[in-house]
């Protein structure tokens, strides 16, 4: 997996700058974009397929679903993996058909995952890694087993962090007018 870890400005021509500054609703596109952009291959070994990631968008919202898809957002994410990788420019002009699947990248306001035992009996919880599924999926795993098991947790799982999950559970009940139950 390859990660961009600093913001950037997407690289545009000039007639493409001039297109995005005569549309007002484009001009986002010339500003600095946040850091993340990351590939990695998907497949087996003679795969051809690459997962290209950006969450260029990162303001809060609320999930609609079926979930918005920006049409762009191949181009865009090619010209960020441009600055890491720069024979991706090669594509530029003849931008390759991709499958675009969309989704949201789930995290608390605290942006630390969700991982434990949840009110009602036998329910656990595993989410909110707000992208870095897989790179902390192994971890977020083991904490997992360690609360199904009822082993004794690493410090940094204290009881103290179970209040950000208890209220953000809290939260999602009340707001879809359901009970949150009790924790114990």
């Amino acid at each position: 997996m390859l990660i961009w870890t600093d913001p950037q400005m997407l690289n545009w021509d000039d007639e493409e700058r001039e297109y995005l500054l005569a549309e007002e609703s484009e001009h986002w596109l010339l500003d600095e974009l946040p850091a993340g952009v990351h590939t990695r291959p998907e497949g087996g070994k003679d795969s051809q397929i690459i997962l290209m990631l950006w969450e260029y968008m990162n303001e809060p919202v609320v999930p609609v679903f079926p979930v918005p898809l920006d049409e762009r957002y191949p181009e865009i994410v090619l010209r960020g993996l441009a600055r890491m990788l720069p024979g991706m420019r090669s594509y530029f002009t003849r931008l390759p058909r991709p499958t675009i699947d969309g989704g949201y990248y789930i995290k608390t306001r605290e942006n630390r995952p969700l991982i434990g035992r949840l009110p009602l009996e036998g329910l656990f919880l595993i989410g909110a890694l707000s992208g870095f599924g897989i790179m902390a999926a192994c971890g977020a795993g083991e904490l997992l087993v360690a609360h199904v098991l009822k082993k004794p947790l690493p410090a940094y799982a204290s009881p103290s962090n179970w209040n950000v999950i208890k209220i953000q559970f809290i939260n999602v009940c009340l707001i879809n007018g359901e009970s949150p139950g009790s924790f114990n």
